[in-house]
């Protein structure tokens, strides 16, 4: 068998690394930026500054690109010029297209196998802690082998690799490459590294009998530089997404652990202020009395918690349905129109047809409008009015709250989906919410498919409009 550790290889653009990796920095940190923002549930109305730095971004991934493949257009034969260029164009704009991690790893060993016309390809990841090389995608090969791992310690061809070499076999033995098969017998690896940290390789595998060049492996170098950025890009992606699912997790097991001791405390207070054990004076009455209304708003709380975290985790206990609107809208109404009354509100329900079916969860939509009704309840002044309506056009149906309350102050209108955000002249308007009732509606609307916007004036009043698409006949 001969094997040959190329270890002078210059990796293309290295030379230029002085100019690319104060790039390369600024284009990771602002496609990080770019993705905490779309994770981030907070997050709302900021498309401008999406859309500038996706740009900025860009900008920044072709002058990296460039840097990294400039040897490519004058080291090569113009045709293989042309077809190293069509690969990594090709990788770019289909690995591009994901932030899933597994499938841009997917997609870049399927287009180097499509571009290159080797047999196969694959990249394999190396973990610090069992010391061992894993594959983790692989194409053209068999795909069951994608399991099998090799010890680092007891093979010098990986063992280069993590080293920073790249590695050029012929006659490989399957021992140390147990993802070959029986057609092939050279490959060619290229180490990834992020941080000067061995991060795994990228291999292409050639047929039996098949030599595979140079230019392949100074091609594979750099092409492994933009591997790399991929993994770095989907993986930043990947823990952003992780962090947000912990937090999530997090919020409903504290909401669920709270909900025990202030059922436990509201019905002692109910129980003393009963006088079951005992009469009371006026002042252990008014004092029972403010620690049940505390206890009523953590509870809201609570609860408003739960169904945000239910929303954001896609928790539901209810399943998908033909759910008439027009009846969901008049039992919201009958159930807050005692309170209504209590402040003089008038509410009125305007339903264009009695026959919009929309295909939804019912909790959800229920949310959806129980939510803006309460809202407006809470925020009109005694004397105001409130109107619900419905309305179709085309496929679409529209849900309007409207309501002749304080209203919303312009400069704080776009924070006002946030979580926990109360606008400045709602919070001296009452005490009472906790600034999740928004954000709730938000998300049963995005898990709908549809859209919320709203037209407000402060002082004046408030319109919130929702969008959903109508079942068809």
């Amino acid at each position: 068998m001969n094997m040959k550790q190329r270890t002078n290889i210059t990796t293309p653009g290295r030379k230029h690394q002085n100019l690319w990796i104060p790039i390369l920095a600024i284009w990771i940190a602002s496609l990080t930026l770019l993705g905490i923002l779309i994770c981030s549930a907070r997050f709302h109305g900021s498309a401008a500054v999406i859309f500038t730095l996706s740009v900025f971004s860009s900008i920044c991934g072709a002058f990296t690109f460039y840097f990294l493949f400039r040897d490519l257009f004058v080291s090569s034969e113009p045709e293989t010029r042309a077809s190293q260029l069509e690969a990594v164009h090709k990788i770019i704009q289909k690995a591009g297209k994901s932030l899933e991690l597994q499938e841009t790893l997917n997609t870049i060993t399927d287009v180097t196998v499509e571009v290159t016309g080797v047999r196969g390809c694959s990249i394999k990841f190396f973990d610090p802690e069992t010391g061992t090389m894993r594959v983790r995608s692989i194409a053209g090969l068999n795909r069951r082998k994608t399991d099998l791992s090799v010890d680092v310690a007891e093979n010098i061809y990986h063992k280069g690799l993590i080293n920073g070499k790249p590695v050029f076999v012929e006659d490989a033995l399957r021992k140390d490459f147990p993802e070959l098969d029986e057609e092939m017998e050279s490959l060619i690896c290229v180490p990834l590294t992020i941080d000067k940290k061995p991060l795994g390789a990228l291999c292409v595998y050639g047929e039996k009998g098949e030599q595979l060049s140079s230019d392949m492996i100074n091609f594979l170098a750099s092409l492994g530089e933009l591997v790399t950025l991929s993994i770095a890009n989907a993986t930043v992606f990947e823990n952003l997404r992780k962090l947000d699912e912990a937090k999530t997790w997090f919020l409903l097991k504290a909401s669920h652990e709270l909900k025990s001791p202030l059922s436990a405390i509201r019905s002692i207070s109910r129980t003393l202020s009963d006088e079951y054990i005992g009469k009371l004076n006026e002042k252990q009455k008014e004092m029972l009395s403010r620690i049940d209304r505390r206890a009523r708003a953590l509870a809201e709380v609570v609860n408003d918690l739960i169904t945000l975290v239910k929303g954001r985790a896609e928790i539901s206990f209810s399943e998908r349905e033909k759910i008439n609107l027009c009846e969901v809208m008049a039992e919201s109404v009958e159930f807050y129109n005692a309170k209504a009354q209590d402040k003089g509100i008038v509410m009125k329900i305007i339903c264009a047809t009695h026959e919009s079916i929309i295909y939804g969860r019912r909790e959800g939509l229920e949310s959806i409008i129980t939510n803006l009704l309460s809202n407006a309840i809470k925020y009109t002044n005694r004397g105001g009015e409130i109107t619900l309506k419905m309305t179709e056009e085309g496929e679409q149906v529209f849900i309007e709250v409207s309501d002749t309350g304080i209203g919303i102050p312009k400069e704080e209108q776009k924070k006002l989906f946030n979580e926990f955000f109360r606008a400045s002249n709602a919070r001296h308007f009452t005490e009472d919410g906790t600034g999740i009732g928004l954000a709730i509606v938000k998300a049963n609307v995005d898990r709908h498919g549809g859209k919320i916007e709203f037209k407000s004036e402060e002082g004046k009043g408030t319109t919130f409009k929702v969008t959903l698409k109508r079942l068809g006949n």
